[in-house]
């Protein structure tokens, strides 16, 4: 198992890889669907289909036709309607296309983004009474509203209807809005659940154009991927059709921040993941996410680019706020007790719109969970960040009476609460902590998709797998196992060395592999260690080079048995007395030298045995195995490699064989035919002589006076008849395997697991 998580190796279906690669499916892509549990025809077809698709009737959401009378008759009638959004780059999204949707169907449409720090996320009473006084009757929420129950009455109070669509977990009270379009409706049945909130209100939109707006589906694919939902079903159409769409017309500001980032390669998840959406994100960190808006749809050339400075420039400074307050919080914690708790809890003059990137932070330094807070007036609030499987929302959720506000889901949530409760919810969430300690593994799992070795990774291997793109939750990276490497060197690299990288290779090649997280967890492993690494495959473009990286998920470094001493002239004087030596001709017994034909007669155990020289057979390996040591060090200090002095083999004999057999008298002089012989042979006069000893065992010729005489009555035999062949090639095979095997593979051969 690896260093970090406890991996699931796939279980093959011989029968349905096969039958998917008799459709010309490669056997890269059978075995990733297979080891995600995609067994049937119809569901492989969903992965890589080109066709094109529109999803579900957006009618099948529950309320929608309701919703879409509601705003057609809002249009007809001139209402002020606006589209109240959400600060992230969902929210964003989420806003810019139903703002354009609406503009397109004539309504008097405006937007509002509630701003992080003075009113925090989704609906507040204080905004919906400025916007209502402001003349607006109809109010449509995208990625929020439905925890908005009472800002809902307030609204439905003064007389201004409201319409939500959202995709967050639904609570136990639903707000009494006009209409409601969220696809887990406990009074609907929409047939996929797990929509980013831009998805919801992609299918209102549907629902109103009566087309399908594919040209709409730039946005979705961004705030899909940048809320991180399920890329499988009907998220996975959107997001493919959408990469196209990014591709073949992007927005005129997304086209001027990717320039700005200096990326002219081809947009995929990875660039929305990476580039895009933390770009848009930390414009609502930052300050107003208005500016997100007016970016996404800008036309202007000139404005969209200084609209996509001012966005780079937040980002800038996103980083550094992050860092300062990163560095702040370890040395708060290195200087206290906090580090020996189970949860730590540290609380400062901090940007609340980082809180939960420097909590992320945190967790992956001290592997725990961590809640990091701003203070003001007496009120904590902050972010939340767990580990392994320990739900963090549950545990808060059990001392809900401390919080003034919080939310969330397993590994993240947002709280506030009043400074005088700090030491409860930590001695709490502590003894929470510890109870979960006591009862699961620290570790998470992670499933394998392909298990192989260093030799078989190239351009084409992954090639073979990008047919699969685009990756996302539930449908992730195909990850590869690649078994039995060696660290051929190991680098830590950025401004403060806080990135690793290894080197791995195999007898044929070798991989740059890089990790930008979790460093600490592999700072056991050295350089020459041999190791299983689970990774996912990439390419790196550099300076107009592209190679071949793998992204490190986690290592295995292998405890072999047999352990590499060969080669190096190691001094047998340093071996502990109390170690098991083994030779063909050394015998003391009394300092535990024994010769490998006494290896049944030795009467203790030993967890330590040294193989001094090479064996005459792979059985006494075999054997040695048997005795269960903890380790086997091969020395193998051979003085003649009886397999490179003797050339011996099947073809040879039977060209000996033939050449007699083809005199006209059935005989050979050897004193007369020798050089010739041997030429003919490629031997030399050793091997020639144990090979004519072969022949008199077997009854095939006779060898008087120095000449070699065919028996007149010779049958055919098997070689391994010949007690001389048989000794020969066990002593061959023994050689070739622990002179010319690998380390890795010699452990591999003799796994008696």
């Amino acid at each position: 198992m690896g260093i970090k998580y406890n991996w699931i190796y796939p279980n093959y279906d011989e029968t349905f890889i096969k039958e998917l690669e008799s459709y010309n499916i490669s056997k890269n892509i059978a075995k990733v669907l297979n080891a995600r549990n995609i067994t049937d025809l119809s569901s492989v077809k969903k992965y890589f289909s080109d066709e094109y698709e529109e999803g579900y009737d957006p009618f099948l959401m529950y309320d929608m036709q309701k919703a879409v009378d509601r705003i057609n008759e809002a249009i007809e009638n001139e209402e002020k309607i606006l589209v109240y959004g959400d600060y992230d780059a969902d929210g964003i999204t989420s806003t810019v296309l139903l703002v354009e949707t609406l503009l397109s169907l004539g309504a008097n449409v405006s937007s509002y983004i509630p701003n992080r720090f003075d009113e925090g996320y989704g609906p507040n009473k204080d905004a919906f009474t400025k916007i209502i006084d402001s003349g607006i009757s109809l109010i449509i929420t995208v990625d929020n509203g439905i925890a908005g129950v009472e800002e809902v009455d307030l609204a439905n109070d003064l007389g201004c209807d409201v319409i939500i669509t959202d995709h967050h977990k639904i609570q136990d009270t639903i707000p009494n809005a006009y209409a409601i379009i969220h696809p887990e409706h406990p009074k609907g049945d929409y047939p996929f659940k797990k929509l980013a909130g831009v998805g919801v209100a992609f299918k209102l939109a549907h629902a109103l154009l009566e087309i399908f707006p594919d040209f709409l589906l730039d946005l979705v694919a961004i705030g899909t991927i940048a809320d991180m939902v399920s890329i499988t079903d009907e998220n996975r159409i959107f997001v493919k059709q959408g990469l196209e769409l990014l591709n073949e017309d992007p927005r005129i500001g997304l086209k001027m921040l990717l320039e700005l980032s200096s990326i002219d390669s081809k947009i995929d998840e990875q660039t929305i993941g990476f580039y895009i959406a933390p770009k848009l994100n930390s414009i609502g960190r930052m300050d107003s996410a208005k500016l997100g808006l007016a970016f996404l749809m800008a036309e202007d050339a000139t404005n969209a680019r200084t609209l996509a400075e001012q966005i780079e420039t937040f980002n800038i400074e996103r980083k550094q706020v992050t860092e300062d307050i990163v560095k702040d919080v370890i040395t708060t914690i290195e200087s206290s007790d906090k580090k020996d708790k189970n949860v730590i809890m540290v609380s400062g003059n901090y940007h609340e719109g980082v809180l939960g990137i420097v909590a992320s932070n945190i967790v992956e330094k001290y592997q725990k969970p961590v809640l990091i807070m701003n203070y003001k007036d007496g009120i904590l609030k902050g972010s939340a960040r767990s580990i392994f499987d320990f739900n963090i929302y549950t545990a808060m959720n059990k001392i809900s009476d401390l919080f003034v506000a919080f939310g969330g889901h397993t590994l993240a949530a947002g709280f506030s609460f009043e400074e005088k409760n700090f030491d409860k919810i930590e001695e709490f969430l502590h003894n929470e902590y510890e109870e979960y300690k006591q009862n699961n593994e620290l570790k998470s799992t992670k499933n394998i998709d392909i298990v192989t070795s260093l030799e078989e990774i190239s351009y084409q291997f992954l090639s073979s797998l990008e047919v699969l793109k685009p990756y996302g939750m539930d449908f992730e990276k195909p990850t590869i196992l690649l078994e039995n490497a060696m660290v051929l060197n190991k680098t830590y690299f950025g401004s403060e060395k806080q990135y690793l990288r290894l080197t791995i290779a195999d007898e044929v090649g070798n991989l740059e592999c890089i990790s930008f997280k979790d460093i600490k967890a592999f700072d056991k492993v050295e350089k020459n260690d041999i190791i299983d690494l689970l990774c996912t495959l990439d390419k790196n473009n550099f300076n107009g080079r592209t190679k071949l990286q793998a992204h490190i998920v986690d290592i295995e470094i292998k405890e072999f048995l047999f352990e590499d001493l060969r080669f190096i002239n190691y001094d047998i004087s340093k071996i502990d007395s109390n170690c098991l030596k083994l030779s063909k001709t050394i015998d003391d017994n009394a300092n535990n030298f024994y010769l490998y034909k006494d290896i049944d007669n030795i009467g203790e155990d030993f967890d330590y045995i040294y193989l001094l020289d090479i064996p005459n057979s792979k059985d006494y390996i075999k054997k040695i195995v048997e005795c269960k040591p903890k380790k086997i060090y091969l020395v193998c200090e051979e003085k003649y490699i009886l397999s490179e002095k003797y050339q011996i083999d099947k073809d040879r004999l039977i060209k000996l064989f033939n050449i007699v057999l083809s005199t006209s008298n059935k005989q050979i002089n050897i004193t007369q035919q020798l050089d010739k012989l041997l030429v003919a042979l490629n031997t030399n006069v050793d091997s020639l002589k144990i090979m004519i000893q072969i022949f008199q065992e077997l009854n095939l010729v006779n060898f008087e006076n120095n000449t070699i005489i065919l028996n007149k009555n010779y049958k055919t035999v098997d070689l391994k008849q010949s007690a001389s062949f048989v000794k020969m090639e066990s002593i061959f095979e023994a050689e070739k395997i622990l002179l010319k095997e690998s380390i890795a593979n010699i452990n591999k051969l003799f796994d008696n697991k």
